[in-house]
């Protein structure tokens, strides 16, 4: 497999919850059938969400605005 590129991110507030955000991700994207570049950008996203927020839980994406943050700062594009 190849590299997938993380997503910029402004200000890491806190890491907690960042791999466990990734992994679900990961997790989501394989059992929506996404191809694993796909499913690896997708928990690249929920990380990069994650740790702009306080807290364990409280970045963690509705699928409307992950579909839409992904589409507005996808780094494969």
């Amino acid at each position: 497999m190849k590299n997938v590129p993380g997503f910029a991110v402004k200000e890491i507030v806190d890491t907690v919850g960042a791999g466990d955000g990734f992994a679900v991700g990961v997790i989501s994207g394989y059992l929506d059938g996404l191809d694993m570049e796909n499913s690896v950008l997708r928990g690249n996203a929920i990380g990069s969400l994650q740790v702009q927020n306080q807290g364990d839980n409280e970045g963690l994406p509705s699928r409307d605005e992950l579909e839409k943050y992904i589409q507005e700062n996808n780094p494969l594009n």
